[in-house]
This record gives C-alpha cells, sequence and structure tokens, in this order.
C-alpha cells in the first residue's frame, strides 16, 4: 500500500492553508498515533504503529521531493468536490478530509483510512469531466467510512498471529506439519485477498449512493469505471527498431543497431518465476468488468444516457495537467519511462510542441548521472527475459550509450527545441 497523506484544516471554509509544513503534519501523525490504542493483541498494536510509521516517513518524502502538487487550481477544485460531497450527505457524518494530490500520471486515487486520502494528479488528465472526478472521490470516502484500512490493518494482524502459531508448533523434521502449515499460510492469503474483493464491492455500492445524492448525472459514475477498465487493458506500448535510427542518427553521431540488440539468457528462457498462486485469486481489486456488471445489475435505472459537458474549471485543470505530463514522470526519477512514451509519441507523429524539449532533459539528466556514476538510479538494469522486449531494448541502448554519445544526443535535442 502506498501511504501519502496532505492534512488540511478548515475544510468547510473553502480556505487553503498554505503554511502548512511537514513538521505540522508528522506532529499531527504522532497524535493521531498516540490516540489510537483499540488494540486486541501485541501483533495488532504492532501492525498499527507500522502503519502510523509509514504514513510519517512518506510526509517527509514526499515533502522533501517536492512530491505535492501545490496549484491553487488544482487545491479548489478537489476542495470544492469534497465540500459538496460532505453537504449533500450530511447524514453519513463524513469527517474533514486530511489529502495529498501527488504528481502522478496514474489514474488512482486511494483511501488510507483515519480520513486520509491520496488523490494522484493523473486522473485529472485521464478523466472527462468533474462528475468522474466526483465519482472517485465518492468511491473513497465509501472506503473511509466502512473503515476498510482499519479491518485491512487488523486482518493482517491476525494473519501474522496464525502464522506465528503455526511456526511455533513446527518440530525440527516434522515436515507434515510444515506442509500444513504452508497450506495455512495459502488460504489466509487467498481469504484476505477475497476480503479486500468484497470491499471494493462495498465501496462500489456506497460510493454510487454518496454520489447519486449530489443530483450529478448518474451515468458518470460508471462512465468512470469504463474509462478505467480501458485503461487497464489499454494496448501495449511498440517501438519499431527504425525509430531509433530516426531519432538518434546524428551529424556527428551515427547510429548502430548494435546498439539495441538485446541478448536473452537462454538458461532461464522461458522461465516467469511467478507465485503459483493463481494470479486473480490474490488480486485486491476484483476485475472492473466483474464490477460494471455488478454495479449495471445493481442501479440498472440509474444509467440512462445523458449529455455532460465539462466545466471550464475542469477543463482548464485537465489542460495543466496534461501539459505537466512528462514533469511528472521526471518528478518521479521515471527517465526511461518517460522517454519510452516520447519516443512513441515522436514514432506515431505526435503533435505535442515539448517533445523534442523533453528528450533533451531526459539525455541531460543521463549525462550528469552517467558522470556521476549514479546511472542505474533513473535507468533500470535490463532483463533481456523480460515479456516487455520493446522496453528492454530501450534500456539495453541506453546502457550501451558512452557518456559523450550520452551528452551528444542531450545538445542536438536541446539545439533543435530552440529553433
Amino acid at each position: 500500500m502506498k501511504y501519502y497523506l496532505l492534512f488540511i484544516t478548515n475544510f468547510l471554509s473553502i480556505t487553503f492553508l498554505f503554511s502548512q509544513t511537514k513538521d505540522t503534519d508528522i506532529k499531527y501523525i504522532k497524535q493521531l498515533k498516540s490516540n489510537y490504542s483499540q488494540y486486541n493483541t501485541r501483533e495488532e498494536k504492532k501492525e498499527f504503529d507500522e502503519y502510523f510509521e509509514t504514513l510519517e516517513h512518506n510526509i517527509s518524502l514526499g515533502y522533501t521531493k517536492n512530491g505535492y502538487v501545490s496549484d491553487t487550481d488544482y487545491l479548489q477544485f478537489i476542495q470544492n468536490i469534497f465540500s459538496t460531497i460532505i453537504s449533500k450527505n450530511s447524514s453519513y457524518k463524513i469527517n474533514s478530509p486530511k489529502y495529498y494530490i501527488t504528481k502522478s500520471n496514474i489514474p488512482n486515487a486511494s483511501s488510507l483510512g483515519f480520513d486520509f486520502y491520496t488523490i494522484e494528479s493523473g486522473i485529472l488528465s485521464f478523466l472527462e469531466n468533474e462528475f468522474q472526478v466526483a465519482a472517485v472521490i465518492c468511491h473513497e470516502i465509501a472506503h473511509n467510512q466502512l473503515n476498510h484500512t482499519k479491518k485491512s490493518i487488523e486482518q493482517d494482524a491476525e494473519f501474522v498471529k496464525d502464522f506465528k502459531r503455526e511456526i511455533k508448533s513446527l518440530k525440527r523434521k516434522d515436515f507434515l506439519k510444515l506442509i500444513k502449515s504452508q497450506d495455512e499460510v495459502i488460504r489466509k492469503k487467498y481469504d484476505l485477498a477475497e476480503q479486500s474483493r468484497k470491499n471494493e464491492i462495498s465501496a462500489d455500492s456506497l460510493g454510487f449512493i454518496l454520489y447519486a445524492n449530489l443530483g450529478y448525472p448518474k451515468n458518470q459514475y460508471l462512465e468512470l469505471l469504463i474509462n478505467l477498465e480501458k485503461y487497464d487493458n489499454a494496448d501495449k506500448i511498440v517501438l519499431n527498431d527504425t525509430i531509433y535510427k530516426h531519432l538518434y542518427d546524428l551529424p556527428n553521431q551515427k547510429f548502430d543497431d548494435k546498439l539495441i540488440k538485446l541478448e536473452k539468457n537462454l538458461l532461464f528462457d522461458g522461465l516467469t518465476f511467478k507465485e503459483y498462486l493463481d494470479e486473480d485469486s490474490i488480486r485486491t481489486h476484483p476485475n472492473l468488468e466483474d464490477r460494471l456488471k455488478w454495479i449495471k445489475k445493481n442501479f440498472a435505472d440509474d444509467f440512462l444516457k445523458q449529455e455532460v459537458k465539462a466545466s471550464a474549471e475542469f477543463e482548464k485543470i485537465k489542460k495543466k495537467e496534461i501539459n505537466q505530463y512528462y514533469e511528472n514522470y521526471f518528478q518521479n526519477d521515471q527517465f526511461s519511462v518517460a522517454l519510452y512514451l516520447l519516443m512513441f509519441e515522436k514514432q506515431n507523429l505526435s503533435t505535442r510542441i515539448d517533445l523534442d524539449k523533453n528528450i533533451a532533459t531526459v539525455f541531460d539528466k543521463l549525462y550528469t548521472a552517467k558522470k556521476e556514476l549514479k546511472f542505474n538510479k533513473y535507468v533500470p538494469q535490463v532483463d533481456p527475459n523480460s515479456e516487455n522486449e520493446n522496453y528492454q531494448k530501450l534500456l539495453t541502448f541506453l546502457w550501451n550509450l558512452k557518456t559523450d554519445e550520452l551528452k551528444n544526443i542531450a545538445d542536438y535535442y536541446t539545439k533543435k527545441a530552440t529553433n
């Protein structure tokens, strides 16, 4: 689980406290931790302590890395949505939220329990209107209202307790009990995943009720899930080998096909080293197709087609976020991923005007990293047996480039971007 949060007070006043600091956030979490004492076992106390400590750690990390959006348009927009949901659902007694908007291209949001939320800025570029954003937030508020995080921590503690008991009962050579213990661990893992999938369905149900109370077009809740399904099933990005020569065959530096030659390790070819448990059964979320069927079945009358037009406010923020697309990757040190997408846009003749500038940024960063012996911080090692051969070719190319070759490409695209 990712733990991010932003502590924003005076929620209903629609006034943002820009003086909020890392120290005050951490102080709040420490106070929350010290006030929480509803423990049934030692394992449970340990699990909750680790949870709050992780929150503290990620607050500090987020501030240090400047990972949170501070743009007033974003903050006001999200604040207004939370305020509307709370005011239109007063019978549910929803507490004031503490949240972060994180710089990320993933269209996602999470409830972390205890009235904490994370909203990844990618939802503002990926979704179509403010109604779909409200649907996302309603779903996460539902998780919070149903205490899913708290229950999950308690279940994890129970799992740890049971596992300790099984291991303790084993004798040095009691292999039969060892096998039985392993079976018990697997069963518990299935049980936890099954409970998590049920949590998603219950959050869909309450989330839709919260959303319906807003008076927004109800079909947009369904459209949200459809869009997320499209994101999950998006076609793989495929780079043609010819794009490398097109982009990197420079006047003073010729491209060699050997730079992208991927040498597979035949010893491990065909082995994926995946866990033998059935993958779908240990997914923490039910697949979106099942969620869509469930929503349609239980709220069938509420999804009549309605004409929907996004507000000017949403369109303004969406445009900002689209413009920030590559900056988000740079913010998270994902330079090789950014380059992969930049090359794909070049290959498909994108009309985006900042592609050359961003390619220059990537290679300038990698040139500096190579000089400072930090290259592996930004470019993963090549895995020749990975199923994503396209991406591995890119990594092979980057690792094969010499320091001066990285600089030549950076200089070329810097000059190209300014012309």
